[in-house]
């Protein structure tokens, strides 16, 4: 099976969805630890607090490892299904309240995460692309046992192909 590494805008009733399906050279069980555990997320997405069960809040610091950074997401655990379903609410700094769906298969020798940023303004939706594909080309690299490249980096070459989307 192969996946496209980009990802796509689609307008729904709420919004649109940044919607990414990425083949990782890994096991579904090893993936979910990578998206969910917070010692393996800081690896490659950024150090996340708080309680990460249905219910719970969490903050995912993004930039600066401090309380209240401008570069902080939080939002609340709405669903949780090991290894294969998380959902969650997403509030970022300035922005209306969104949500990030995850799902995770096994693929033969890999696994698939199919990543769905929910209910975002259209002029967020391809920030978010841009954000989100970096992200996700880390945790490529993270999963690979390849060095992580800079976020930033891999943002500004992915950024311009969302903006024309």
């Amino acid at each position: 099976m192969t996946t496209d590494v980009w990802g796509v805008l689609r307008p729904s009733a709420t919004g649109v969805t940044v919607r990414f399906e990425r083949r990782y050279a890994t096991t579904s069980d090893d993936l979910w630890s990578s998206v969910t555990e917070p010692d393996r997320l800081a690896r490659w997405l950024g150090p996340v607090y708080g309680d990460l069960r249905v219910g719970g809040r969490y903050e995912l610091r993004m930039g600066d490892d401090v309380d209240g950074s401008p570069e902080n997401a939080v939002g609340e655990v709405l669903e949780c299904d090991p290894p294969h379903r998380l959902l969650v609410g997403w509030r970022f700094p300035g922005e209306d309240e969104s949500r990030v769906a995850l799902e995770i298969r096994a693929d033969g020798d890999g696994a698939v995460l199919v990543l769905e940023h929910l209910d975002l303004a259209e002029a967020a939706a391809r920030g978010y692309g841009g954000g989100w594909h970096a992200s996700l080309d880390q945790l490529d690299d993270y999963a690979a046992g390849r060095p992580v490249r800079p976020w930033h980096e891999l943002f500004d070459a992915a950024l311009p192909r969302y903006q024309e989307a």
